[in-house]
């Protein structure tokens, strides 16, 4: 998998960033199909989670009833420059998923608690969660938004075993609501593209669910935190709308805290 990030990027974002990709066959076809998502992993205490956009997991279980077939599905550590090139292999299971998707008034979360075994692959594979000390928000000051994922653009494969893609930074600068936003502007803030990201993709279709990052220059170094969850585009006007992390954290963190108080024994 090919990572179109500046070295001093790769090395921060590059390392919380997974990809889930699986092989799709649509109903009444023969002809395989290469599915690639975008996500990252956190941290709460102990506990490993892969966070995506809530309409990703619910698409594949929409194409699970209607009939089309789903397999090969792998964990990409790439980006985190991980030792399995192919990919760490997964067992999709929809009801093992914790998904809020209301499309309508803009809530697109989706997190799977991940369980050991695919949690020490990950750590073999150099990828390393986003802590507490990591999350952010929005209207935090900033120098710079980053929006990381791969564009479906770029995703192929050669008909045999080879899944490529490209891994892409895509720099971001606020904006207001664009027109049609409507009550989805309560649960989301919005983005633009920056002029010389057509350099870089021409649309972010398929990064549904990529992390985005804001840096801030502190002394001689550079912090970030993560910010939000890509959830849809509106390509006319090459703006992004995300969901706040930090919803999605503190509805976490909360969950952890009561299951280890309600269950002790086993925290």
């Amino acid at each position: 998998m090919k990572v179109d990030l500046s070295e001093a990027f790769l090395q921060a974002f590059g390392r919380h960033f997974v990809t889930l990709s699986c092989m799709y066959t649509p109903p009444n076809s023969m002809e395989e199909v290469a599915k690639l998502f975008s996500g990252f992993v956190i941290a709460i205490d102990d506990v490993w989670f892969y966070v995506t956009a809530g309409h990703v997991p619910r698409a594949v279980q929409a194409g699970m009833e209607a009939g089309g077939q789903f397999d090969v599905w792998r964990l990409g550590d790439q980006a985190a420059r991980g030792p399995f090139s192919h990919g760490i292999p997964f067992d999709f299971d929809f009801d093992q998923w914790i998904v809020l998707d209301e499309q309508a008034i803009g809530l697109d979360y989706a997190a799977l608690p991940l369980r050991n075994l695919f949690r020490e692959a990950l750590e073999r594979g150099k990828v390393v969660p986003l802590t507490k000390n990591a999350w952010g928000d929005h209207v935090t000051e900033h120098d710079q938004w980053v929006l990381v994922g791969v564009p479906a653009e770029s995703v192929a494969h050669d008909g045999d075993s080879i899944l490529t893609a490209r891994v892409v930074g895509v720099a971001l600068t606020t904006t207001d609501p664009p027109d049609g936003a409507d009550a989805k502007a309560e649960n989301q803030f919005y983005a633009r593209l920056t002029d010389a990201s057509d350099k870089v993709l021409k649309n972010v279709e398929g990064m549904s669910g990529g992390p985005i990052f804001a840096t801030k220059k502190d002394e001689d170094d550079i912090k970030y935190t993560v910010i939000g969850i890509q959830s849809a585009w509106y390509k006319s006007d090459r703006i992004i709308a995300a969901c706040p992390f930090s919803s999605l954290a503190l509805g976490l963190e909360e969950a952890v805290t009561q299951a280890r108080n309600e269950h002790p024994s086993t925290a």
